[in-house]
């Protein structure tokens, strides 16, 4: 298969991207933007995209330490090496800048629906960005050399099902109370009550 290599900038934006109050960058944007001002990035061109780009071949487009906040949602999972993107998202944002999104957590069924979807993610998979290591379960931080701050990792449940949803939101309070009931959870109920996302918060400090 062959990459598409084609960075195509529609409004010019690269090049001022240093001199910009504030930087929010979408990745994978789609039809919609979680932020109104945001610069977004996809591989398929349509109204909302500002820069045309397949990001599985990193942002060597984007200037370093010049995003205030990047913003993916249900993007990463598709991506093919997941620690060179992380890598490439640490070294464009600005310092104090954050790295916010949404994954799908391993044990949705809907999941393995999707055959484009490339890397499952769980409750620990950001601590391999750290050396924080915020869980009692403690993981390797020698593989890469990306130091981020985890300020927020929640665990949501959902079902498209309405019923069923209420339930799911209740799981959604009751397992991300505490450490340890994020950990109970993934450690002893994941394979029983499957979970719909991670909700993320990372910050380059």
């Amino acid at each position: 298969m062959v990459k598409n290599s084609l960075i195509i900038d529609k409004k010019g934006l690269i090049t001022g991207l240093q001199n910009m109050h504030k930087v929010i960058i979408e990745l994978g944007c789609g039809k919609n933007k979680r932020y109104k001002d945001s610069i977004g990035i996809d591989l398929i061109d349509n109204e909302t995209v500002d820069i045309v780009a397949d990001i599985n071949n990193g942002l060597g487009f984007l200037p370093d330490n010049c995003a205030d906040i990047i913003y993916s949602s249900h993007v990463l999972e598709h991506l093919t090496d997941v620690g060179f993107i992380m890598a490439e998202i640490y070294r464009v944002l600005k310092k104090g800048g954050k790295k916010i999104g949404l994954v799908p957590h391993f044990s949705n069924p809907f999941y393995y629906s999707d055959f484009t979807h490339k890397t499952t993610f769980g409750l620990y998979t950001f601590s391999y960005f750290t050396r924080d290591q915020p869980f009692k379960r403690k993981v390797p931080s020698h593989y890469n050399d990306i130091h981020f701050k985890i300020n927020k990792i929640r665990i949501i449940f959902y079902s498209p099902f309405k019923m069923i949803n209420i339930f799911r939101k209740g799981y959604t309070v009751i397992f991300n109370s505490s450490r340890f009931m994020k950990e109970f959870y993934e450690g002893c109920m994941s394979s029983f009550l499957p979970a719909h996302e991670i909700e993320f918060e990372l910050e380059k400090p």
